[in-house]
């Protein structure tokens, strides 16, 4: 990978360069940022009211216990905002508001104790070294780092001769130092996270795939009877919540076995091929094409002109060329059987199928053709 391309790798913790992978990978970033700030909070929550504890029974000024108590309320309601908080920019808020102000509420007591003590600092440091514990890309663990230091630098020279000049300047090279880990720690952990996000996300199209081939038929494209098994109840719900009838038809080629005594099974297979290419076309997003088995089709379908959209994809396949050759000497034909259950019923796939299959048969013994393909 180029350093550039690296580099803008690691800016953004949800850019991907990929919209699909960046949808996929979503879930994954917010849980781990709510789960790093949650983190970051009970550490803090932790580690305040232990020094409050200290400081109370020590005799210490209010300003210390004060300032520990509100540090530990502040710690407690990230953690539990970010219980409830999806958005990540949001969660990432959080914990940036809890470094900040942590950091401002050290440099304070700084100020009114007139003392920048190695404690003080090792607080410093302690607060900087937790930003990876968030999954921030660089760009957010800059924002953080660099509030941080603006903030620490500008407070303690703002106020020339309160603090020792060796006490400044170790503060500096401190939080320097501790800055230029914090990024590479989270330029690593970045880079890492994204190469694993991008194997599982390649990983799972490939079992995506594999398992849609799995639901396939190889010859005509359509849904099998595994797929029919698996989601016919998912599709009656949506036809039922979208307040749609479910239409079912089964389909057949009339006398496809004498097309495949008189013209050759691989005619035959294109006969189908077509057929079944044709049909996912017409039916779109709104249906279903399923082979059963044989040249004996199944459509589900959720809108009202199921019969219509039939008779028009029929009229469309006169124009396939191997049913065209077919139609030169004998005629083809197509018989459909119907059924449907209104938005307000529980079909019952099987009372479908067969009220559907019954109505097939019915037309076949009505009329030993129908109209030419």
């Amino acid at each position: 990978m180029a350093v550039k391309d690296y580099i803008a790798d690691i800016w953004s913790a949800t850019d991907f360069r990929n919209a699909e992978l960046a949808r996929y990978a979503e879930p994954e970033i917010r849980e781990e940022t709510r789960h790093g700030v949650q983190i970051m909070a009970s550490l803090s929550l932790f580690i305040n009211i232990g020094v409050w504890l200290f400081v109370s029974m020590n005799g210490a000024g209010s300003l210390h216990t004060y300032s520990h108590l509100a540090l530990a309320a502040l710690s407690l309601h990230v953690l539990v905002s970010a219980r409830f908080v999806d958005d990540i920019r949001a969660l990432q808020g959080l914990g940036m508001v809890l470094l900040v102000v942590s950091a401002l509420a050290i440099i304070l007591i700084a100020h009114r104790t007139g003392d920048l003590s190695i404690g003080m600092m090792a607080a410093i440091v302690m607060l900087m070294i937790s930003v990876p514990l968030v999954p921030w890309a660089l760009r957010d663990a800059a924002i953080v780092v660099i509030l941080t230091i603006l903030l620490l630098v500008s407070s303690v020279m703002s106020v020339p001769g309160r603090f020792e000049a060796e006490s400044i300047w170790l503060l500096q090279l401190l939080v320097l130092g501790s800055a230029i880990v914090v990024g590479l720690l989270v330029a690593k952990n970045t880079s890492v996270r994204k190469q694993d996000m991008r194997a599982r996300f390649e990983l799972e199209k490939a079992r995506r795939a594999m398992e849609l081939l799995s639901l396939k038929d190889h010859l005509t494209g359509a849904w099998n009877r595994r797929y029919l098994e698996t989601e016919f109840p998912k599709i009656a719900e949506k036809c039922r919540k979208d307040r749609k009838t479910l239409h079912v038809a089964v389909l057949d080629i009339d006398d496809f076995n004498r097309i495949n005594d008189d013209f050759g099974h691989q005619l035959a297979d294109q006969v189908l091929e077509s057929l079944g290419s044709v049909f996912i076309r017409k039916l779109g997003s709104n249906g279903h094409l399923v082979r059963l088995g044989g040249d004996e089709f199944l459509i589900l379908y959720c809108e009202s002109d199921l019969e219509e959209l039939i008779s028009q994809t029929v009229d469309e396949l006169h124009g396939e060329p191997a049913i065209s050759q077919i139609a030169r000497v004998r005629t083809i034909s197509l018989s459909a059987g119907f059924a449907s259950a209104g938005p307000h019923e529980r079909p019952d796939p099987k009372q479908l199928f067969v009220t559907a299959d019954k109505a097939l048969y019915s037309m076949k013994r009505r009329r030993q053709r129908t109209r030419p393909v």
